[in-house]
């Protein structure tokens, strides 16, 4: 089977035409030369129609069809002769789906082994047999000549073959730049997109260090100060704790001093009168002077005292 590919230059639409006709001529059955229906191969290679093959195997004098299983020697190929096995045939799909597609165009079939040259081949007009030399812009399709002088084609527009196909990849290379230039301006653009966010997320982990060593640098002052201030606080704290015990140690001799004298006034006023006019004039000035004494050592009258309210720690004093 003939394999068809891309071809350039003028003729390339005649040379395709002429593949396809050789191609059509592999898809034929040797036995009614049309294209296959539900081929068959034997075990020789060959591929028949199956209702073909039948006909050919039917039994001399019964003018029916056996079915090809039932027989049970081995038959000649209607192509080579080689013997087969009737009950061998297996369906080829391949060439079914090939046969399928090759009855879309209009060429006649050919006989088995025919190999059309290119003007044959062109020569594929359904309705006047003439080559397909012409090509229709408006109906997009191949005509010929005396398609072109027909009343539905008049007023088409109309080129050679060759100059239609020529001009078709004149247009496909026209768009095949404009999308090869897109292309390379996207690519550009690209380029510029991954090298800006590059730059970007490199600032941004600049900042993001730059910001973390700040809140780090503040994070130390903060523990440096809160060491600072609660140092301070308990200083002051031993501050006062110490007055205070001075404070108390003072008011309780001073607490002393008051309850003795307490003591010897009452002692004094339970004598008898003569003896408590003597003592009382004693009592008394012993009272004036220990009074006198207590503020003379400490510079204020007796009396309780009151602690001053330490400095406040963020003051500085």
């Amino acid at each position: 089977m003939a394999a068809v590919g891309p071809r350039t230059g003028p003729g390339s639409g005649a040379e395709a035409l002429a593949l396809a006709a050789e191609l059509q001529g592999e898809a034929t059955c040797s036995i009614c030369l049309e294209l296959f229906r539900e081929p068959v191969s034997v075990e020789c290679g060959h591929s028949f129609c199956r209702s073909c093959i039948a006909r050919c195997w039917e039994r001399p004098g019964t003018g029916t069809t056996t079915v090809p299983r039932a027989l049970p020697c081995p038959l000649p190929c209607p192509q080579c002769r080689e013997p087969v096995r009737p009950g061998q045939l297996r369906p080829n799909r391949q060439l079914a789906s090939v046969a399928t597609l090759l009855r879309r165009f209009s060429l006649p079939a050919a006989a088995p082994g025919e190999h059309r040259p290119p003007e044959a081949a062109v020569a594929g007009c359904v309705q006047h047999g003439e080559p397909l030399k012409l090509y229709c812009q408006d109906d997009g399709r191949a005509i010929c000549v005396v398609c072109d002088r027909a009343r539905e084609h008049r007023a088409h527009a109309v080129l050679p073959l060759d100059e239609a196909v020529q001009e078709a990849k004149e247009l496909l290379e026209s768009r095949l730049k404009v999308l090869r230039k897109d292309l390379e301006d996207y690519e550009v653009f690209r380029s510029t997109e991954e090298k800006e966010s590059k730059e970007l997320l490199k600032q941004m982990a600049a900042e993001r260090e730059k910001v973390g060593a700040e809140f780090q640098a503040l994070r130390a002052f903060l523990v440096e100060q809160e060491g600072r201030l609660l140092g301070r606080l308990e200083e002051l704290s031993r501050e006062v704790t110490q007055k205070q015990n001075e404070n108390i140690a003072q008011l309780e001799g001073e607490i002393t001093q008051l309850s003795k004298l307490s003591s010897q006034i009452q002692e004094t006023s339970r004598k008898p009168d003569l003896d408590f006019l003597q003592e009382f004039k004693n009592t008394l000035s012993r009272g004036s002077s220990g009074r006198a004494r207590e503020r003379g050592e400490s510079g204020a009258d007796l009396g309780p005292r009151h602690c001053q309210p330490p400095p406040h720690p963020l003051s500085g004093s």
